[in-house]
C-alpha cells in the first residue's frame, strides 16, 4: 500500500512539473509580447515629441511672420 501512495505522489509531482514547465513556457511568452508592447510605446512616443517639435517650429516661424508684416504695415502707416 505505502508503494502505491509513493507512486501516486510520484505521479502528482510529475504533473505539478509538467504544469509548471507549461507556465514558465507561457510567462516568456507574455515577456517577449510586453517587450514588444514596450517598443511600440516608446516609438509612438517619439512620433508625439517629433510632432510637438514640428509645431514648435511652424508656431515660431509664424510668429516671425507676423511680426515681419506688423513691422510693414507700421512704416506704410497701414495699421
Amino acid at each position: 500500500m505505502s508503494e502505491s501512495i509513493e507512486n501516486l505522489i510520484i505521479e502528482h509531482l510529475k504533473a505539478l512539473r509538467a504544469e509548471l514547465a507549461d507556465v514558465k513556457a507561457d510567462t516568456g511568452e507574455i515577456r517577449q509580447r510586453l517587450a514588444s508592447h514596450d517598443g511600440s510605446i516608446i516609438a509612438l512616443h517619439r512620433n508625439d515629441v517629433h510632432v510637438m517639435e514640428e509645431s514648435a517650429r511652424q508656431q515660431v516661424s509664424l510668429d516671425k511672420l507676423l511680426e515681419r508684416i506688423q513691422r510693414i504695415e507700421k512704416r506704410l502707416d497701414l495699421s
